[in-house]
């Protein structure tokens, strides 16, 4: 029995006490009928704890129905993994853990009422701590500010990376065909998304951070040359016949 479960039948308990006082006290001359009646409902408590367990597991149940419905109902050409199908100590009553079938990494938490509401409580992901080289894949993640069933993960590439001794680790991605470069910090200890730079197909980003600067061009990128000035003036010309596809990285003197 859960703490919020013991706190409801205390409740009932005490509820319970008060009416049998009440009973007690206007059938006080009728002490075999207050008896009855105490023992009727002392009985009833008892039964319905003895019957709470099974309760729950059909409540589970019914909801699970529920919720199969609403899913088929608003996202008919999509699969789900809907998890307890059966009710399971640890969980809630009525509450499922959902995905969909192409994206088992990331989840919601729905909840359904006893009315056959669904309500979204929670956002999980099942990624483990990223090795530096595979940091670029928790970026899908960052590009919620809520992850909903309604939004698609998108479809997101890694082409190139640099990453130093003091942690600085760059991506070039592409994210849906678009040049992207991604700037995050990196340790054993912890990770933090610092720039996010996304560009158009056929176009040429960089970003100047950390004395670096990152440029990426894509393979549609038709331009002869491409020219990158610094925030103090300073020009660095790239060649797209030596640079389409990399990730190109300039130290800036400091």
């Amino acid at each position: 029995m859960t703490p919020a479960e013991s706190i409801y039948f205390s409740v009932i308990a005490l509820a319970l006490l008060i009416i049998i006082l009440l009973i007690a006290f206007i059938f006080r001359k009728r002490k075999k009928c207050v008896l009855a009646i105490i023992i009727v409902l002392i009985i009833s408590y008892i039964s319905y704890i003895a019957y709470y367990p099974t309760l729950k597991i059909k409540t589970h149940a019914e909801r699970y129905i529920q919720l199969e419905a609403y899913l088929n109902q608003t996202y008919p050409n999509q699969q789900f993994s809907v998890t307890p199908e059966h009710f399971e100590p640890g969980y809630t009553v009525g509450q499922f853990s959902v995905h969909a079938m192409e994206t088992p990494q990331i989840g919601v938490d729905l909840r359904v009422d006893k009315h056959g509401k669904v309500t979204q409580v929670s956002t999980w992901t099942k990624e483990e701590y990223p090795t530096q080289e595979n940091l670029w894949k928790v970026i899908e993640f960052h590009l919620f500010e809520e992850y909903t069933l309604d939004k698609k993960i998108p479809l997101i590439t890694k082409k190139d990376f640099w990453f130093n001794g003091d942690g600085l680790t760059v991506f070039a991605l592409e994210v849906h065909d678009s040049p992207t470069i991604a700037v995050f910090t990196y340790s054993t200890a912890g990770y933090s998304l610092q720039h996010f730079v996304e560009g158009k197909a056929g176009e040429m980003i960089s970003i100047e951070t950390e004395n670096f600067i990152f440029a990426y061009m894509d393979e549609k990128y038709t331009g002869e040359a491409a020219t990158i000035t610094t925030k103090s003036g300073e020009q660095y010309e790239l060649n797209p016949d030596n640079q389409k596809m990399k990730l190109t990285v300039i130290p800036i003197a400091k």
